[in-house]
């Protein structure tokens, strides 16, 4: 069974160990174990470590062979061997390497610090909250990932938006407090008389990590040695999920790009309003009044040309107007008013040759329906509705739609809206 290097010393990023086990996996990969490692392996919402070994001593000479059918085992005294990830299998920690090694050479294994040090502040940041979470609401931690940057904690209840802000900040204060974070190992016949979250029933020994005035919990993670170390907790956002909620948070360097962009980002719209940085949130709110003002102005303005259009086109009969700025509404609105003041078929249309047209036609009295049909058929089309009234969309160019509606028995002139 593997020495966990990890438990006596969170901290640990360079060791030395033999090898014991080398093994091909399926995709090309090598299962590696080690007598002792520092490498800690995926559980518990923690992914596993990353990093390098280095062969620096010989193989005993009685060693099995690295890997079955495999004589390119990496020799002793050089080689260097990337982990790619690690798992647990069996009470070993197995290392997932890009290359075998020789079974009882010796290495040295290098941990990605930046990596392991950023999950031991997120790891340690999320016992802080779900503790507090748990001892304000009586809520339990349900699951819990890390991804690259975040990651999430689900509840078995929800909390609202002022609630999730003060757990936040009193997740900090205990940030500030630079509190001693401690993890022990009980036997089992103690266990029972602990006070201890966890998300299933445990058996055999029991390694509880607790955090003054915060949180005790039943965990195989790393964590940093105090509080200090974790630097800050950002709630980034939270949601109804499966019955509770899911909170998204960061914690040390992963809050602080997270911040920073966020800085980054509110300078630049700062610099675009000509405001300051902390009164963006006014300049915006005003900006969209005045959006939403001259979009009503916008409006108003198109229902006036369209009023003007279906005026200038009285007794005209048979048209097609075409207006390429419009939306499907303003379309449809511009074909009902010409077509109560034309005396044909109104035919409105927008769009352009490269996305294509959409049609709106509508008729007084009448029926529309072979129009549309023969309409679709010619400029690869499509739509309907009824007899009076049809919409679609034609892939045409406009020479092409001219084309047709002046081959027509009945040629249907073509205007364009001012």
């Amino acid at each position: 069974m593997t020495r966990r290097l990890y438990y006596e010393d969170a901290y640990c990023k360079e060791f030395e160990a033999a090898v014991v086990r080398c093994e091909e996996r399926p995709d090309g990969t090598f299962g590696v174990v080690l007598d002792a490692t520092a490498f800690y392996p995926e559980g518990g919402g923690q992914d596993g470590d990353t990093g390098t070994m280095e062969v620096i001593g010989d193989a005993a000479a009685d060693a099995a062979p690295a890997a079955a059918g495999k004589s390119d085992a990496a020799p002793a005294g050089g080689g260097r061997i990337r982990v790619l990830d690690t798992h647990e299998k069996d009470g070993d920690c197995v290392h997932y390497t890009d290359a075998p090694v020789a079974v009882g050479a010796r290495v040295r294994g290098r941990i990605d610090w930046q990596q392991r040090f950023d999950r031991m502040q997120n790891h340690s940041g999320e016992h802080i909250v779900s503790g507090l979470i748990h001892a304000a609401f009586g809520y339990d931690n349900v699951g819990f990932h890390m991804s690259r940057d975040r990651m999430t904690i689900d509840l078995s209840g929800t909390l609202t938006e002022e609630e999730i802000r003060e757990i936040e900040r009193r997740a900090n204060e205990v940030v500030w407090d630079d509190r001693e974070i401690t993890a022990t190992v009980y036997p089992e016949e103690e266990v029972a008389a602990l006070t201890y979250r966890s998300k299933k029933e445990l058996h055999g020994r029991v390694r509880i990590v607790r955090i003054p005035g915060a949180d005790a919990c039943a965990c195989c993670g790393t964590h940093v040695r105090r509080t200090g170390e974790i630097g800050s907790i950002r709630l980034i956002a939270h949601e109804h999920f499966r019955g509770g909620s899911r909170i998204e948070m960061a914690c040390g360097r992963w809050a602080y790009e997270y911040m920073s962009a966020i800085f980054g980002q509110n300078h630049e719209v700062s610099v675009l309003l000509s405001s300051k940085m902390h009164e963006t949130a006014e300049a915006v709110a005003h900006l969209k009044e005045q959006e939403s003002a001259l979009s009503f102005r916008m409006t108003q303005l198109t229902y006036a040309r369209i009023e003007a259009a279906g005026e200038a086109l009285r007794g005209r009969g048979n048209i097609a107007v075409f207006a390429p700025d419009f939306d499907p509404v303003p379309v449809r609105k511009l074909c009902e008013a010409v077509k109560e003041t034309c005396g044909g078929i109104a035919l409105a249309l927008s769009g352009s040759d490269e996305t294509g047209y959409m049609y709106t036609a509508g008729v007084k009295d009448g029926d529309l329906r072979a129009f549309g049909k023969d309409l679709n058929a010619a400029l690869s089309g499509r739509g309907g509705g009824r007899p009076y009234f049809l919409q679609g969309s034609v892939k045409a160019t406009r020479a092409e739609i001219e084309a047709y509606l002046a081959s027509l028995a009945e040629p249907i002139p073509v205007t364009e809206l001012t």
